[in-house]
């Protein structure tokens, strides 16, 4: 690796690329030992270790430097257990006795107390704390497949991770392109949406989200070219930026509920799996927030909402808007539940 390729690491590479250099290490040693004992086999299992490791260093070298891609890390860390389970079938017995705390470790974490695999371990363990008998060959198969399973286990939880993020980009970015859409609804035919309303009593005021407007004796705006009506018509005095001013402040409501949403990114977020999941439902919340605004003030206009068929000035508007916004995570709670529990598997990094 060149000087300059190390200058350009991102963060996220600095953790597998330096995996790699440790099992790099390993790999030389066990190379030696293939050289005096001149064993094919061993020499076979070296060269697709040699192999796996190459492959995870060009995937984090032609990764983007920022946010890599899932299928990056996917590949990344594939690669890096990979050749960490073959090492450790052709590890000596004095270092596979060493390593049987670590592989038991990984076993409890990722397995159930029920799983097979994860019982022989303990009893291998239990054996070799004893020194009641030496390890057998099967007794390396046994701990080499175990490790393969928990391993296995850790890639379908961040797997899992992966897909609800991509998931919820997509249903944030179908969010967002309805949240456009009924902005510029709201552009190209202000009456259309209609937003405004007439205070109670009935008053000479129609009170819009962008302001309020005063109602000539005969019912009709001073802009209107139709004869004179004597029933007021709130949509002809609706505004063009009603319903942006709406969305915006209903993304106001969501901000204020993605604040006390933080607490969710735990400080054991250490890698881009778990960190993109809460950022991904972090951002759902604007787009839901501002569409649940312009829902909300659509169904008091409507008189959907008992005792608040008409507001009396646009500060209430703002207001409903706010509060409407921030009441999208009665909605985006489901989503937060379902996150925390994907990311209840993943507290530990890869």
């Amino acid at each position: 690796m060149s000087a300059r390729q190390r200058n350009n690491l991102a963060s996220w590479r600095e953790l597998p690329l330096t995996v790699v250099a440790r099992l790099r290490t390993q790999l030389t040693k066990e190379q030696r030992r293939a050289m005096v004992d001149d064993d094919g086999r061993r020499q076979a299992v070296l060269d697709g270790v040699e192999g796996h490791l190459q492959e995870a260093e060009e995937a984090c070298l032609k990764g983007s430097r920022f946010r890599p891609r899932s299928g990056t890390l996917e590949r990344t860390w594939s690669n890096i257990r990979a050749a960490e389970t073959d090492l450790l079938s052709l590890a000596s017995d004095d270092d596979l006795r060493a390593k049987i705390p670590e592989v038991l470790g990984a076993v409890r974490r990722n397995l159930p107390e029920d799983s097979p695999q994860r019982k022989a371990v303990e009893e291998i363990a239990e054996k070799v704390d004893s020194g009641t008998a030496p390890l057998t060959d099967q007794d390396r198969s046994t701990l080499v497949r175990s490790v393969t399973f928990a391993y296995a286990a850790v890639d379908s939880r961040y797997r899992r991770v992966r897909l609800m993020a991509d998931l919820v980009w997509i249903v944030t970015g179908a969010a967002t392109l309805g949240l456009v859409v009924l902005a510029f609804w709201g552009l190209a035919d202000e009456q259309s949406l209609d937003m405004c309303f007439r205070p109670q009593p009935p008053g000479n005021r129609v009170v819009c989200p962008t302001g309020e407007h005063e109602v000539p004796p005969d019912g009709s705006p001073p802009w209107a070219e139709a004869p004179a009506v004597t029933e007021i018509v709130t949509s002809e005095y609706s505004d063009r930026m009603d319903v942006l001013t709406v969305e915006c402040a209903g993304l106001i409501g969501a901000a204020l509920t993605v604040v006390t949403a933080v607490h969710r990114i735990h400080a054991n977020h250490a890698t881009i799996y778990q960190f993109r999941l809460p950022l991904a439902v972090a951002i759902l919340k604007f787009p839901v927030g501002a569409l649940s605004a312009v829902a909300g003030i659509l169904l008091i206009k409507g008189a959907f909402v008992p005792g608040l068929s008409n507001l009396d000035s646009s500060a209430q508007i703002i207001g409903w808007s706010i509060v409407f916004g921030a009441a999208q995570h009665l909605v985006t709670h489901i989503v937060d539940q379902r996150a925390e529990e994907a990311l209840s598997g993943v507290r530990k990094p890869p």
